[in-house]
This record gives C-alpha cells, structure tokens and sequence, in this order.
C-alpha cells in the first residue's frame, strides 16, 4: 500500500474552559490553533506591538480537529502515523478511540486495523488544555515559568527572555496511513567505524520488520558524484541486519573552513521498500586532555578561579579542555545556539532554515547547538547542516528548570524520547555530541550522588543512546565538565550563566575597563556566550510603529522580553552601557546605531579574547544565532526576519582563518596577536598604524612579514598611548585579511561625514574614506559582504551585494542608507 497523505485541509473547532463557548474555523494541517485562528481572521497579528497578550486565552481551551476520507479498500496491517502532536490528545477513528498522546517530541503510531473502513472515514484528534492539564501540581523550580516541567512540548513558547508567551495544540507534523504488512527497514544506523586517507570502514545496522518475509536485500553506496563503489547481496531473515563496507581513498566529510563536505549515498533494498540515506565518512573525537601540572594552561586555570564570577564555583583541583577532532584534525568551533525559527513549530520552513543556515554558513559558522528549550528540528535543518558542513550539538530537550525526575513514567517518557531522536539523527555527518538539557545540572558534579539532571541523563537518556548510537559522545548536561559543571576550567562552560555578573557590572556605569574586566569569561570551551543588541530600522518598521521605534520605550521592553530576575529591564541596562561606552546619543537615530554597535562590540570582545587563547579555549559559541519570534534588541546575530544584525559581521570578521587582536598585558604595552585556527600555516604582511586623538594625525609604527602556523598564534608587543588609537592590519596576498583596534577606556563616537559613495547597483556599492571612520553602517534590504567595519584615511571598500530572499525584490532596488561614525577623545 503506497501512504495516504492525510495532511491539508481539517475542520478546527474549540471550546472555552466552562464548557459553553465553541468557536469553528478552517483547520491546516501541518498546523496549529494559533496559526489557524490568524489565518481566519480570528485573532490579530501577535507579531504586531503588544498583540500577543490578546492571544493568551488560547492556552485555556480545548481544542479538536476533524477531517474526513475515503478508502476504496482496506490495507493490511494498516497504521495511523502522527510525526509530531502537541500535545495531550485522544484520537478518533470513526468514533472509536484508537490511541492518546502526551508527547510531543516523538512520533506516533496506531494500529487501524478493526478501526478502518471503505469507504468515507472520519478522523477526529481532540487536544486537552495543556495548562489546565498540569494545573495544581506541585511547583517544581524553574527559570521564567513553572508548570512547564511536567508537559512534554517545546519549554521556551511556555515565555523565555526572548519569545513571548506562545502555548498552543495542534498537529504539527504531517500524518498519513500506510501498511505494515511488508518487510521494511524500521531504521538503519550507518557510521565510520574508522577512516584515513587510504580507506574507511562503514558499519550498517538495520532494524528489520517481518525479516522472515525479507529474503535477499541489496546494499549499494555511491560516491558524491553518484558513482558505484560497492554494489552487494546478502540474505536476511534476522530482525537486526549488520553489514560492512570498505570505501578505497574515501573522501572525507569535514566541516566548513577545514575542508570539503562529500556525501555518499547508501541504499538498503527490502522487498519492495528501498531506503537511501546521505551519509559523510569521518571520524569524531572529543579529547578532554588534562592539564599537566606546573603548566602553562594550569597557572592560567588557578588565575581565573580567583576572577569575581569563578570564585565558590569553580572548585576544581585539577583542569582539563575541551577540544573537537575531526578526522584527527583540532577544530575551532566558533557559532551560535539555534532555537526554533518560529515560535509554532509547524510554521518553520524549509526555505526559512535553509535561508538562516546559509547565512550563517557565509558568516564562518562551523557549529550550531540545539538548544534544549526547544524540539528535535525537522530532518531538513540536519540534511542542511550536512549539505554545509555546520556540526551540530544537540540537546535532549529539557531547560532552566528541575524536572520530575522522581516519576518513573516521566523517565519513561524520556527513553522514549532517547530512542526517537538516536534513530532520527544518528546517520548525521554534521551531529558530534549529545547533552542531556539546559543547565539544569550546573550546580552538579561527576561525583555528586544528587543533583538535578542526574537521574535524567543517567538513568533514562545515556542507557538507551550506548545501546543506539554507541559512536557518538553524551555528555550528561550542558554545560558538562569539572566541579560544578558550569566550570571555565574543566570541560565546557555557560558564560549566560554569569550573565547577572556582567549585567551587575553594566549597572555600574563606570565601566571604561570593560576590556581589562571581561577576561575572567575566558573558559576551555564556550557553549554559550551572551551578547545582546538592536535589529535593523527594516526588522523594527514589521512590529512596532515609527514612533516606538524612536521612543525606544515600552514597545522595545515588550519586543526585548526580560529575564525575571532582573531588578531593572535588561533592555534599559544595555542601552545605558552602550551610552556609556560610546558615549549617549544625539538622537534617537543615533541611539538606535549604538544600540546595535554594542552587539558588534559585544562580540568582538568575546571572540577576539577566545580566538588569541587558542588551544586553551577551543570554542565559542554565542547566545544565540537565530531569533524565535519579533525581538527589537535581543541576542540574535540573525533577527527574526532572517536579516543580519551588527553581531553577524562581527562574527564573521573572526570567524575567518587567521585575526589579529590586542590586549594590554601590562600598563602601556600591548601584544598583538595573530591566532590561525586552520588547518594550514598562513602567511601574512602586518601593518600597525597609530591615530593621534588629539591632531587626526595617522603614522605607521611598525610592518611585517609572519606565519601563523597551524591552530596556533604568534604575538608581538607594542606600546599603547593613551592619545591613540593602534589600529592593526593584515594583509594576505595584497589584500586585506583583517583589522582590529586598541583604545584605551571608552570609545565615544560621533557621526562623521568622511565617508562618500562612489559608485552603487544592485550588485555592489564602492566608498572611499577621507579622514579615519571607526565604524561605517550601511542599511538596505539585502545582505552585505561586509559592514561595521572602519577605514583609513583614502582608502577605498567595495562591498558585494545580495539580496535576501525574505525581502521582495521591489525593495531591493532602493538605496542604501550610509552612516558613519568616528572617535572622540573621552576618559
């Protein structure tokens, strides 16, 4: 029997917590209510202001879709398949009850047969109240909501600090029938049990359903170019098929910046079914190598558990790092944290995740983590992250929170989850470990009987992934590593996690020390690094009027979300920290810019001090790379219209192979370092030029030749003035590579008018400086080569142009709007 789309058209209905009020509209499925309900002109736009607080009833109701289908004849064996429900249902066939669901992260399958009949059926799936499903259960600690716990669907819709308050009910994966009868593969594990450049061992292991109906299977694999490098038969009658295949010279799967991303193609034939998969031959280490006494690494582990943040946290007696090895080869991951594209799962698309993904792939991103708030995403953000060469972190999805791990069916339910995702994901090039959640565990430690987490990771999740996917690291939390878990020297840490340490700071208001100050975040691997700031004037004009936009007030506050623990609004504590470092604003134009270029700093920061510690930290990776729903100032590098903040170009500056940075090591020295994270020696021409502050004056103190050799630094020092601003150049084959600053204290900046347009089309825009500009905005509806960035006296930029495929095409032939910014003395 081929399967029987039943997606698209259902009839939705709901009905009010007393029971009296039903309310009828067109159902979608994939869908769900809230989207529905927009769709019929039921609800407004939640998107639009402060609409989504018009939306909350909706979490209070129960609701039922109903669709209706004809069968000319009855299939064998047949099954009812449900990929994703959210979240507490009952469903229908004909009236009879055929299966419930209270899951929403796995699939489900229901046995039809005695329920189906030709001719016209009905389906009828009836979704309980979510809330009042959990109402009355013992509070459980949790960040930002409580309740949450005990329901398994997507955490961060239930309110986050960057999403509004969105809980819904609705089939958000599609469904259809199919028959059962017939030998099938139910999942197929494939993995490079070992690989070199001469050849590479491939294991497959097939679950196979009614083997004895089975009889000779085919396995074929061909090269990325589609052709034949194994072709064999094998008898089958067992219910778990295992096969070997030698590949000669395989090409190996590396990830973007250190080499190509080949993909081969298995095919598996049983009977009738044929099931391919898209695999890349590599191997994956995680070497948590320790530390050797009386080291360098160890001196700088004991120095940062005296910093403020570390201290009755970091307890560790001994250090370790955290290093990624693909194909041998020590990886730099440097990228962003993904949550859900959308807040209604059933409203992400292919296009919008292939648009991020590729964004983020031009940007250098070379790794993204699933966060753990949100679901398992739909097979084609993985077949993409393969397709580019983006590793992946997944979490098991649970956040911020104390879990009911003390209820047997809850760990149940979380096998169940263990399973569902290791035979989903398992076969993924681009997936190099697993976390058991979010931070639930950071106050944890490997030789602690109890903690939050433990029982979880330990008990439900870790068993069932030794037993389905045994090649691929677990690691229990995230962060996961030393005493406490989120430890900076030991493992893999959460600089969020002191994220009330940096706001703390911010308050302040004297923090012209910002750069000396932020070196105690310096950790061996970075699984979450804040930074925060403003979306683009375009992205602000889709959910606010202009005269929020210039008020920066209440409408920016709903649009920004805020961390509950907070005294005072994040949103008001950033912009007074960008008024404070570069210096308070002419106007609201002026005020918006700064607000975004505190993101670019932000970043710059953060990522400038991780890359010139290579091999001590060996990643960074930055909450977060894509927003969940309308944020005017949140932490995105990608806002929630898929445009590029001012933090992406910032990330992509140094995402590059090799980047240069300065710190003052001791009072009037720097050291200038140039930090390779490739896989290549790279040789480059320096050149380091002075701007008097007080005269305008631009002078060259110094010009080299070096090689950086590979995943290692070089470093000079150089006196620092504090009337000057040491800009600091490389140049590969002529052309610039990269540029970083130093400037002591503050950086106030004005705007300038140094900068002019050459020459602009739809394909590219050329400026030529006249007097030094530390920062040139260029805003229009499309994507940008480079942007933020600073030029020389006479020098000469073009940028590439693109346009983006989420704004019209009209819109892109509208000019760009230009802005430039320069340095003023200040304290």
């Amino acid at each position: 029997m081929e399967r029987i789309d039943l997606n698209g058209a259902w009839q939705g209905s709901g009905r009010d917590p007393a029971g009296g009020a039903v309310l009828t509209f067109p159902g979608t499925v994939p869908g769900c209510v809230h989207t529905d309900l927009r769709s019929a002109g039921r609800v407004p736009d939640y998107f639009w202001r402060d609409q989504a607080d018009q939306v909350q009833w909706i979490e209070d109701w129960d609701w039922t879709y109903v669709r209706t289908f004809r069968l000319e004849a009855l299939p064998e064996e047949p099954e009812l398949v449900f990929e994703g429900l959210d979240t507490y249902a009952e469903i229908r066939l004909n009236g009879r009850v055929i299966g419930t669901c209270d899951n929403m992260f796995i699939d489900h399958r229901f046995s039809v047969d005695g329920a189906l009949r030709v001719g016209e059926n009905t389906l009828e799936v009836a979704f309980e109240s979510p809330v009042r499903r959990v109402a009355g259960r013992p509070a459980l600690p949790a960040a930002f909501t409580s309740g949450r716990q005990y329901t398994r669907r997507i955490q961060c819709t239930y309110g986050w600090d960057w999403v509004a308050r969105f809980v819904t009910c609705g089939i958000y994966r599609p469904v259809y029938l199919e028959s059962a009868a017939a030998a099938r593969v139910e999942s197929m594990y494939v993995y490079t049990e070992w690989a070199d450049a001469e050849a590479a061992q491939l294991v497959i292991r097939a679950d196979v359903r009614h083997p004895e109906r089975a009889g000779r299977c085919r396995i074929t694999l061909r090269d990325p170019d589609g052709a034949v490098v194994y072709d064999g038969c094998r008898y089958c009658a067992e219910p778990e098929l295992v096969h070997r295949i030698t590949v000669r010279a395989p090409r190996r799967w590396y990830p973007i910046g250190y080499g190509a991303q080949p993909l081969y193609t298995l095919t598996l034939e049983i009977g009738a079914e044929i099931r391919s998969e898209r695999i890349g031959i590599r191997t994956v280490k995680v070497v948590q190598l320790p530390d050797e006494p009386g080291s360098v690494y160890e001196d700088r582990c004991k120095a940062l558990q005296q910093t403020p943040s570390a201290q009755n946290r970091d307890l560790n007696e001994s250090f370790a790092g955290f290093q990624l090895r693909i194909n041998d080869v020590p990886i730099f991951c440097c990228g962003g944290n993904w949550v859900p594209c959308e807040p209604f799962p059933s409203a992400e698309t292919a296009e919008k995740i292939t648009q991020l993904l590729e964004l983020a792939a031009g940007a250098g991103v070379n790794m993204i983590r699933v966060w753990g708030g949100g679901i398992f995403e739909q097979s084609h953000f993985y077949e993409e992250c393969d397709r580019l060469g983006i590793l992946v972190t997944q979490d098991f999805l649970m956040a911020c929170a104390t879990y009911p791990e003390d209820d047997p069916s809850f760990l149940e339910q979380l096998r169940r989850e263990a399973a569902y995702a290791a035979r989903r994901l398992r076969n993924r090039a681009s997936l190099v470990w697993w976390s058991g959640d979010n931070e639930n565990a950071v106050m944890g430690a490997d030789d602690e009987p109890s903690f939050p987490g433990r029982s979880a990771a330990l008990r439900a999740i870790q068993p069932v992934l030794m037993q389905l996917d045994p090649m691929r690291t677990f690691l229990p939390s995230s962060p996961y590593g030393g005493r406490k878990y989120c430890s900076k020297t030991y493992g893999t840490t959460h600089n969020t996690f002191f994220l009330g340490d940096m706001l703390a700071y911010m308050e302040r208001r004297s923090v012209s020390d910002y750069r000396a100050w932020y070196r105690q975040f310096d950790a061996r691997f970075i699984a979450e690094e804040p930074a925060m700031g403003a979306v683009c004037d375009a992205s602000l004009a889709r959910m606010m009027t202009e005269a929020d936009r210039d008020e920066l007030g209440d409408m920016w506050r709903y649009h920004t979300k805020n961390n509950p623990v907070m005294k005072r609004h994040m949103l008001d504590i950033v912009r007074d920290f960008a008024s404070d470092i570069l210096g308070e604003p002419a106007n609201a134009e002026e005020a918006r810019f700064k607000l975004r270029y505190i993101h670019y700093e932000w970043i710059r920061l953060a990522m400038e001090q991780a890359r010139r510690n290579i091999g001590f930290c060996n990643g960074i990776v930055f909450w977060m790379l894509n927003d969940c729903w309308p944020a005017a100032a949140g932490w995105a590098l990608l806002d929630y219209y898929t445009m590029p903040k001012a933090s992406y170009y910032a990330f992509k500056r140094l995402a590059a192979p090799t980047v240069l940075s300065v710190d003052e090591t001791q009072p009037g020295v720097g050291t200038l370092t140039a930090a390779n994270r490739g896989s290549d020696d790279d040789t480059l021409h320096i050149v380091c030029t002075e701007w008097d502050l007080t005269d305008g004056r631009i002078s060259t103190v110094g010009e080299w030749d070096c090689t950086v050799p590979a995943y290692d630094r070089v470093q000079r020092t150089l006196p620092l003035r504090d009337d000057r601003v040491l800009i600091c150049t490389a140049f590969r084959s002529g052309r610039k590579a990269d540029r970083t600053f130093w400037k002591r204290g503050a950086m106030r900046l004005c705007p300038s008018d140094a900068v002019r347009v050459d020459a602009e089309d739809r394909e590219s825009i050329t400026l030529t400086a006249s007097a030094y500009v530390h920062a040139v905005e260029l805003e229009g509806s499309f994507l940008l080569s480079d942007n933020y960035f600073s030029m020389l006296p006479g020098e000469t930029v073009r940028l590439d142009k693109r346009p983006l495929s989420t704004i019209p095409p009209a819109k892109c032939d509208a000019g760009t709007a230009v802005r430039a910014y320069t340095l003023t003395m200040s304290d």
